[in-house]
């Protein structure tokens, strides 16, 4: 009764698999239609931008430098120290990790390939 049960409930889960697949095939195969339709409406040359999408794409491109140049400040001493210090904090962690891996060499060796002890 345990292997009835058993082999019932394999075949059940090859069947569900064998469904999967060809289901993702499927959807492949529609992914792929998609796409190659897409480069042929892009292709054809039939695709125009309005111009007034690209006016108020380039004035909401200069506002937003504008606002970012309006909000730069001129950079004060502790700016100055932060970047310093922030410096000395990169080359100590590079000091640190120069030193591991020096350590490490010791304990990694190449194989050595068709070396023969015996030959002259």
């Amino acid at each position: 009764m345990d292997a009835w049960l058993l082999g019932t409930l394999l075949g059940l889960l090859i069947a569900l698999n064998v469904a999967l697949v060809l289901r993702l095939e499927m959807c492949h195969k529609s992914l792929i239609f998609a796409l190659k339709s897409s480069v042929l409406d892009l292709n054809s040359n039939e695709v125009e931008i309005p111009t007034d999408l690209i006016a108020d794409v380039k004035s909401e491109l200069v506002a937003t430098v504008e606002e970012l140049i309006g909000q730069m400040r001129v950079p004060t001493a502790i700016d100055h120290l932060a970047g310093v210090a922030a410096n000395i904090m990169q080359m100590r962690e590079q000091w640190k990790i120069q030193k591991e891996a020096s350590q490490m060499d010791g304990l990694i060796t190449a194989p050595t390939v068709g070396t023969d002890h015996g030959s002259p």
